[in-house]
């Protein structure tokens, strides 16, 4: 099912009075971010519900921001959009995951102004292509695509960069690199499947795949009470009905189990015989 919309966690936050009362307005005016919208080629778009009971609908990032004291970056809007928004929307579907293992992990961003800002991760947007029977026009599936990290910036304002322009902290493991050498780190970019294999391995009727009836067949018969000389075999199966196989096979096990009880009758008469030669004894007739 196709996703423009979707939930956010709750952020108490403000947003700059100048998107919702004109240009001219200045000031902040207090309220939560609860949701998130897409739309391919636009900027990430949120949700806010103001606390006079207003709610304003697809805001860019740039609208908002945590604390009264936040930089204002630049007083052009779209250079200040820029700066805490690096890409576009890549398509009309996104899902929203709060991941444990980044939550409340101090990172670093390169903006696009070259200047390095510190925040705190909170969650991770991510589009992708939504309902397979509408016309894929956006490129979420493309290897190189870019998800959108939501983090609370230290200088007041929100940001939502993509992997390729943070520096994660975890004083556990990680020793951050040098902000003036990165590491050259390429983009892996080859499109793979687990599946461009030899299909054979998934070939067996068996629900364990560790069955594989060819080699199976190939192995020499012998012959055991379980498997007798006298067993049916077709040498073409094509030109016999399947009922008189069938009762083909029907027969192949009588005599098989005829021969079992024959050869079991006379193992214990021989053995008996024996027995009363042994001591002397007189063999009991029928």
């Amino acid at each position: 099912m196709a996703q423009l919309n979707a939930n956010t966690p709750y952020l108490n936050c403000f947003i700059r009075n100048e998107y919702i009362f004109g240009p001219e307005s200045s000031g902040l005016t207090e309220g939560y971010i609860f949701g998130v919208k897409s739309m391919i080629n636009r900027p990430m778009h949120f949700h806010f519900q103001s606390c006079f009971g207003a709610i304003f609908w697809q805001m860019p990032i740039s609208a908002f921001c945590h604390k009264e004291d936040y930089d204002i970056l630049s007083e052009n809007e779209q250079k200040r959009l820029s700066l805490l928004q690096t890409w576009d929307c890549q398509d009309n579907d996104i899902a929203v995951t709060t991941f444990g293992f980044l939550q409340h992990r101090k990172v670093d961003v390169f903006c696009r102004d070259r200047v390095w800002r510190s925040g705190k991760y909170v969650f991770t947007i991510d589009d992708y292509e939504g309902d397979l029977n509408e016309l894929n026009i956006g490129y979420a599936n493309d290897q190189d695509s870019k998800c959108y990290h939501f983090l609370e910036m230290d200088d007041g304002n929100y940001a939502i960069p993509p992997n390729n322009l943070l520096r994660w902290h975890n004083p556990d493991f990680i020793i951050p690199y040098d902000k003036e050498k990165p590491p050259r780190v390429k983009i892996y970019d080859k499109e793979m499947t687990s599946e461009d294999i030899d299909r054979s391995y998934g070939n067996s009727p068996y629900f364990f795949y560790n069955h594989y009836p060819e080699k199976e067949k190939a192995e020499p018969e012998e012959h055991t009470p379980l498997r007798s000389k006298y067993a049916y075999k077709s040498q073409d199966h094509e030109s016999i009905p399947p009922e008189e196989e069938e009762q083909a096979r029907e027969e192949a096990d009588t005599k098989r189990i005829q021969k079992v009880v024959k050869d079991h009758i006379k193992a214990n008469s021989e053995n008996g015989e024996a027995f009363y030669a042994k001591n002397n004894l007189e063999y009991p007739s029928a």
